[in-house]
């Protein structure tokens, strides 16, 4: 739904998808054998990593009782991550091409946030913006996002 939303509202052709790599670093876990036990410190390799990845969804499975159970006060943190683009720099874009960087950004920022949000993007801007962001992204304003 994103990238059909970064086609169909960038039309700059901006914004890219953006892969998060976690890299292959050691982690570092501290763990300690019953309450009163002494705290451990030990790096974790890859295989580790992902062992130790899935007894963590393991344990929330189990927990949840595979979701049959409500979760309640709970948060989940999801990151999300796009690039835009520019041609030139942000100083040649600005002067060279008399453009403003930051209202592309505006616009790329309100095309993701009003999709993760599933919100109209005049609901997310300021009042005192939204008619200035609506000249300069008609297309954004006219056809909800969040559709």
């Amino acid at each position: 739904e994103l990238d059909a939303n970064y086609l169909k509202f960038d039309t700059d052709a901006k914004l890219r998808p953006s892969n998060i790599k976690v890299g292959t670093e050691l982690w570092q876990k501290q763990e300690q054998r019953g309450f009163l036990g002494e705290v451990k410190k030990r790096t974790l390799d890859t295989a580790e990593q992902r062992r130790e990845t899935n007894q963590a969804y393991d344990l929330l499975d189990a927990l949840s009782r595979s979701g049959a159970l409500v979760l309640e006060s709970t948060s989940l943190h999801v990151v999300l991550a796009a690039t835009h683009c520019f041609d030139e720099t942000i100083i040649n874009t600005a002067i060279k091409e008399n453009q403003n960087p930051i209202e592309k950004l505006e616009r790329s920022m309100m095309i993701v946030a009003s999709t993760v949000h599933r919100s109209p993007p005049q609901r997310l801007a300021s009042p005192a913006q939204v008619q200035r962001m609506r000249e300069l992204s008609p297309a954004l304003f006219a056809e909800s996002v969040s559709k």
